[in-house]
């Protein structure tokens, strides 16, 4: 979306990637394209990412995914020789990687969160000491829904705790808080901390099921989560993209801040739809240090993941139920995350690596 979002713009994009058939290559929005290293090897990656700065000149990188956009910042100094790198200091943008920081930040803006426990070896007599069941156990950093388990009983609870820690290091434990809605909190601050950009959406429906990233979703009116999301951000002094996601509590109604994830989402075609285009309004504040301020947008709109709503399909045991809810006319306006009749390369390639992934191959 972001290449789609600058390409429109009339800024020449290169859509670069470690596969060599990409979505974002294949847009027509895509000027010209890089293939660099797996991004798992960060000196090899960033070398090549440095190597393409040097040899031709960049308004800005944008990287965008979970393993791209640490490593980027990580080397935010090397790269900022030749460019602009639109994100915070590495000490201050991995408090939306670490869960144990993000938490220790909510605490000091009074952003309400679940009871947090970090444990520093796998103790589930500490756990249940202080948390009842059931309890949500997860990596420590940014891992998606990889290695969370919701565990209801103390061997579960333990299997977790030894899982997590073999995987992904030392674990983090929460109170489980039941699914009264999921929210997400779009924003982008510019480089004076003013909050400039802004969406909010509800998941409608998730891949997988039980809770995942979403596959539907609704822009809707929060201001509530709106003053909490930016009541975190500004303690902060944050600059740049950031989500905040938000579960409420069907218990007391107060909304827990789940997670922070900082840079851009994967339903970030819903915020352009809803008229706020965050990859250029980000390109402007990279390039200027303000931009134009865009808080309105449109509420009642929906988007898709195509791929996404195929697996929470998969998922569900009330199949013809949830098939009936797939084909069902949208109540609203709704797009599509990669899907596009304007440009269809891009959804192309994102329906076939779905469906190579699908069937057990390479993706």
């Amino acid at each position: 979306m972001a290449v789609r979002s600058l390409g429109r713009h009339g800024k020449e994009v290169t859509a670069a990637s470690h596969r060599r058939w990409n979505s974002g290559g294949a847009s027509k929005y895509a000027a010209r394209t890089l293939e660099y290293p797996s991004p798992s090897d960060e000196n090899a990656f960033v070398d090549a990412i440095a190597r393409e700065l040097g040899e031709r000149e960049y308004d800005l990188v944008l990287p965008s995914s979970s393993a791209t956009a640490p490593a980027v910042v990580r080397n935010r100094e090397r790269l900022q020789r030749h460019t602009a790198v639109p994100f915070l200091p590495w000490e201050d943008f991995r408090v939306g990687l670490d869960k144990s920081l993000t938490a220790d930040a909510a605490r000091s803006a009074d952003v309400p969160i679940p009871e947090t426990m970090e444990l520093s070896e796998p103790d589930a007599e500490a756990v249940e000491a202080r948390l009842d069941y059931p309890v949500v156990v997860k990596p420590k950093r940014e891992a998606g829904r990889l290695g969370v388990h919701i565990c209801e009983t103390r061997n579960e609870l333990t299997a977790a705790l030894e899982s997590v820690g073999e995987t992904h290091g030392r674990p983090l434990v929460q109170e489980y808080v039941p699914n009264g809605g999921e929210f997400g909190v779009y924003t982008l601050y510019d480089w004076s901390s003013n909050l400039v950009g802004l969406t909010v959406q509800r998941r409608l429906r998730t891949n997988p099921p039980g809770g995942g990233p979403s596959s539907l979703r609704e822009t809707v009116s929060r201001p509530e989560l709106v003053e909490l999301a930016d009541r975190l951000f500004t303690d902060l002094g944050w600059r740049g993209v950031a989500m905040a996601e938000f579960r409420i509590d069907p218990r007391d109604g107060e909304p827990k801040l789940l997670e922070i994830n900082p840079r851009l989402w994967g339903s970030l075609a819903l915020s352009v739809f809803a008229g706020v285009d965050f990859p250029n309004l980000l390109y402007q504040c990279a390039t200027t240090g303000s931009c134009e301020r865009v808080l309105d947008y449109r509420v009642g709109v929906q988007a898709r993941n195509l791929t996404g709503e195929i697996g929470h399909l998969l998922g569900r045991e009330d199949r013809l139920q949830a098939l009936r809810e797939l084909f069902s006319p949208a109540g609203a306006p709704c797009t599509f995350d990669v899907l596009s009749l304007r440009d269809p390369l891009p959804g192309v390639v994102h329906l076939t690596r779905a469906g190579t992934a699908l069937l057990g191959g390479e993706t």
